[in-house]
């Protein structure tokens, strides 16, 4: 793959070009985590506001009506409804698992089989989270796992 940077001070934003032959996977992966990037969220906790990258939030999780958000060190609580989340995060490596949960794929170290035609997720944090049968080929089809 060929990286071509162009500097000038005379433009006022960013632009990003892909010259390419076809889309691949890889291409894919990199234009969500160039969608992602500059993402932030806006959470709560003890009565202060936060905004954080997208990037540092390992999962979503909608519970008794309020949205959750996890990072490495901590929770807080979210501004938005989770359909709301999961659309801002179209197309980026984010994905639903469960019919609360939104998990950033990569914060995920792995996956396996449990019962009842389920998954289990692990996170680099090590924390679980279980994959609704709903959501299995999905998030198969998404990692590229049979």
């Amino acid at each position: 793959m060929k990286v071509t940077i162009v500097e000038d001070p005379h433009i006022s934003e960013t632009e990003i070009s892909i010259v390419c032959a076809g889309m691949t996977d890889e291409l894919n992966e990199l234009v969500a985590s160039l969608a992602a990037a500059e993402l932030t969220f806006t959470g709560k906790k003890e009565k202060e506001f936060f905004f954080i990258p997208a990037k540092d939030i390992y999962y979503f999780e909608s519970v008794d009506g309020a949205v959750f958000m996890y990072t490495a060190n901590d929770t807080y609580e979210g501004t938005m409804k989770l359909y709301q989340v999961e659309e801002r995060l179209k197309h980026t490596r984010f994905s639903r698992i469960s019919k609360t949960v939104i998990v950033n794929l990569d914060k995920m170290v792995s996956i396996k089989r449990a019962e009842s035609a389920r998954l289990v997720a692990t996170l680099v944090n090590k924390e679980k989270l279980v994959v609704s049968r709903q959501y299995v080929s999905k998030i198969k089809k998404t990692l590229g796992v049979s």
